[in-house]
């Protein structure tokens, strides 16, 4: 009998704090909480087992005299073990159901901040594609400006090379010019050195004469 008074006494302790935990959870709504209390609840549920077990274990070792007072006292514990352990599956079921509606609801928000994402992320997409037809777009326009520019160079090399032609045509110009400058000095020269020569000669003949006359 002693035996089954120190299971007893171990039964009545868990039943009181598994009754406990599990009223509780309705003093909490976080669902994290809940599972805790559903835990601890659980765990005292299953030490609540283990003494009925070992009072039936020691109820069979009892003297058959003891056995009626005690087979009553083991039929209420295990009428409570099992009015608790129903309890427990209730709670546990409601808040499976919780858990699976804030998973639900928090599917629904990473739905919609996916499709949020998605719809901004195409219409950065659409940006972009304004942004390389406006890219393209200058690249022709700057192509055309280039091709211009070429063809402005190459008119511009052409006047080059015709000024360059010319300037060569004057230089051959300016030397012809310059050796007939330097033959018709070269001429005046000449012809100043025999008109010279030639006042030379007359006022030399000159001289003569009035020698001549003086005589």
């Amino acid at each position: 009998a002693t035996e089954f008074e120190a299971s007893k006494d171990h039964f009545e302790k868990n039943i009181d704090m598994a009754r406990e935990a599990i009223g509780d959870m309705n003093l909490v709504s976080n669902i994290a909480e809940k599972k805790s209390f559903l835990q601890d609840s659980k765990k005292l549920l299953e030490e609540c087992k283990k003494n009925i077990q070992q009072m039936e274990y020691y109820w069979q070792t009892l003297d058959p005299s003891e056995k009626g007072y005690y087979k009553g006292e083991l039929t209420e514990f295990k009428h409570q073990y099992e009015g608790l352990k129903n309890d427990f599956n209730e709670y546990q079921e409601a808040i499976k159901r919780d858990q699976d509606d804030e998973e639900s609801d928090e599917l629904t928000k990473l739905q919609a901040n996916t499709r949020e994402k998605l719809l901004t992320g195409v219409g950065k997409l659409s940006d972009q594609h304004k942004q390389l037809d406006g890219i393209v777009k200058n690249g022709h326009e700057t192509t055309e400006i280039l091709r211009g520019a070429n063809r402005n160079l190459v008119g511009q090399r052409g006047h080059i090379e015709n000024a360059g032609r010319n300037n060569m045509v004057a230089q051959n110009e300016l030397t012809r010019a310059d050796r007939v400058v330097k033959k018709m000095r070269l001429r005046e020269f000449c012809y100043k050195l025999i008109l010279y020569l030639i006042i030379v000669g007359l006022f030399g003949g000159y001289i003569i004469v009035l020698i001549f006359k003086l005589k």
